[in-house]
């Protein structure tokens, strides 16, 4: 499993080892972020810019609202709400 500092497994991604090799090797500049007119994801943003840890798991404050905002348009809310909880766990089994 090659998971993202927020927890995603990047192997599930259509865009990962094609034109991605994972959110810290491209420091977070995922392709959908320019979507929401961001440079990077925002998740990246504060994990590693602002709070310089080395994944979202480190964080007292996981689930934030960056979670919660950050949402698959493709999801409805049952599925979001269901990813958040799989990216803590695979967070929290990390380490």
């Amino acid at each position: 499993m090659h998971l993202t500092i927020c927890g995603i497994d990047c192997t599930e991604c259509r865009e990962f080892g094609a034109s991605c090799q994972g959110c810290n090797s491209i420091e977070g500049k995922v392709f959908w972020s320019q979507y929401l007119g961001l440079d990077t994801c925002p998740m990246y943003h504060c994990c590693k810019d602002e709070k310089h840890l080395a994944h979202c798991g480190k964080c007292n404050d996981l689930p934030c609202n960056i979670y919660i905002e950050t949402r698959d348009p493709e999801m409805d809310e049952a599925a979001h709400k269901a990813a958040i909880i799989k990216q803590v766990k695979a967070l929290k089994a990390r380490d």
